[in-house]
């Protein structure tokens, strides 16, 4: 018999039993923060490309399961000799986010969306903003549901941020979404167009907003963990068990 449904605290083992094709990769995850380093072409966008794979196939089971109807494509939504293990281990899926670098507009239209319609306190998300913007004299107008920017007297849109800006506030806002449930959150080299400043912030920020996400990172760069987080860093070769 299946394990009923049941939502994940977080993701404690990934396998990946023959990544592309000969790779074999197991991974046992920290509670919080996982940054996943290692030289360029090792393997670290593949591997989280197949957790969040697998994960998009898991979501899609618990909903077929919710509606008591067969699920379409099952065979081609899973990823094949993959594995992952939660906490709790009975628990069948979590839901999750992924912030991809560069062209966010869909995911900025949807996450304004949201963010009109959003009730949960919104304080630690106004407070970051402010502190963040604030090189650039940029508030938030805080009794507006629609999300504008006060500069020298003048409202600001979100599209007159410059790149950086709104890198920043689609993770922000993902975070804020977010509600402070179990989640995994997904980056893929996010310092990419942030001041290093920024980029000294993310994980703290990242965590003060959501304590309960599990966070997956890649990146390249020294000051996104030089700020206490050395310790949560895995190297890819060290994941990967040696061929017999």
């Amino acid at each position: 018999m299946e394990h009923p449904i049941k939502a994940a605290e977080y993701i404690r083992r990934i396998e990946i039993k023959a990544l592309w094709g000969k790779k074999h990769i197991l991974w046992d995850l920290f509670r919080h923060v996982n940054i996943l380093s290692g030289v360029n072409g090792i393997g670290k966008s593949s591997i989280m490309n197949k957790m969040t794979a697998q994960l998009h196939y898991l979501q899609k089971k618990k909903e077929a399961a919710l509606n008591n109807i067969e699920m379409p494509d099952e065979n081609s939504l899973r990823v094949p000799d993959m594995d992952i293990t939660f906490s709790p281990e009975d628990a069948t899926y979590i839901p999750f986010d992924v912030i991809h670098i560069g062209d966010n507009s869909a995911r900025m239209s949807r996450l304004l969306n949201l963010y009109a319609y959003f009730n949960a306190d919104k304080t630690v998300f106004y407070d970051w903003a402010d502190r963040l913007f604030a090189v650039t004299d940029k508030t938030i107008i805080r009794e507006s549901p629609e999300l504008l920017f006060l500069q020298d007297g003048e409202r600001l849109t979100v599209d007159a941020l410059s790149s950086g800006e709104r890198q920043m506030l689609v993770v922000l806002l993902t975070l804020l979404v977010q509600e402070k449930k179990p989640c995994v959150l997904f980056m893929d080299e996010p310092e990419i167009s942030l001041h290093i400043e920024w980029q000294q912030q993310l994980l703290k920020i990242a965590t003060e907003m959501n304590p309960n996400a599990q966070i997956i990172l890649i990146t390249h760069s020294p000051a996104v963990i030089m700020d206490g987080w050395m310790d949560t860093v895995t190297d890819v070769e060290d994941i990967t068990v040696p061929q017999k």
